[in-house]
């Protein structure tokens, strides 16, 4: 056994005699100078309950909003649209948006990945929820497209010409045309010296 230095030996004897006094001198330095305060938690101080058939009042609240699944559905930038039945009706537009409650639902009615601001069968909007335009059913148009999800008319067929604002086809002589789009003739700018070419 190791011999015990006599200083810790003092150390220990002093702790065992110090520890008892010192539980019965700190209680009474830890007691409040308030003898009237409580020493332990009290309970609530009785209310009365409320009246037997009150209801609350409830607040109006707004229906919640359906989940858009279309960023579970189909990749960034896209959005599912239902796949349309034979003809879009408001009561068959009414019907599909009220039985798209959940992915199951959507998987049964199927669906197809549009960009809307793109996609020129359905532009600007699903055209089975009664929203967007189908660009290629444009009357008389030859060439259409669609920009920023609104049907543009680049060409039309003969007898008629692009409207102003290039979103059908009128009878030619009705109204002025539209400005062409067609590529820039390089020729004619160099011409008009509206094209510097390294002078």
């Amino acid at each position: 056994m190791l011999p015990i230095p006599p200083s810790v030996r003092r150390l220990v004897i002093l702790f065992l005699i110090a520890a008892p006094l010192l539980s019965i001198v700190l209680p009474a330095a830890a007691a409040p100078a308030d003898t009237d305060a409580p020493s332990k938690l009290q309970p609530r101080a009785p209310q009365p309950s409320r009246r037997m058939g009150a209801t609350k009042r409830s607040k109006k609240m707004e229906p919640l909003k359906k989940k858009d699944y279309s960023s579970f559905l189909c990749p960034g930038g896209s959005v599912a649209c239902p796949i349309p039945g034979d003809e879009v009706t408001p009561s068959s537009v009414e019907a599909l948006e009220q039985s798209l409650n959940s992915l199951a639902d959507w998987f049964k009615v199927g669906f197809e990945c549009v960009e809307l601001d793109t996609e020129l069968n359905s532009c600007g909007g699903c055209l089975a929820l009664g929203s967007g335009q189908d660009c290629a059913l444009i009357e008389n148009a030859r060439t259409t497209g669609c920009e920023s999800g609104s049907c543009q008319v680049y060409s039309c067929f003969d007898g008629y010409i692009v409207s102003p604002d290039r979103t059908s086809c009128v009878k030619k002589g009705s109204t002025t045309p539209a400005t062409p789009v067609t590529a820039v003739n390089i020729e004619e700018l160099v011409a008009d010296d509206q094209l510097p070419l390294g002078r």
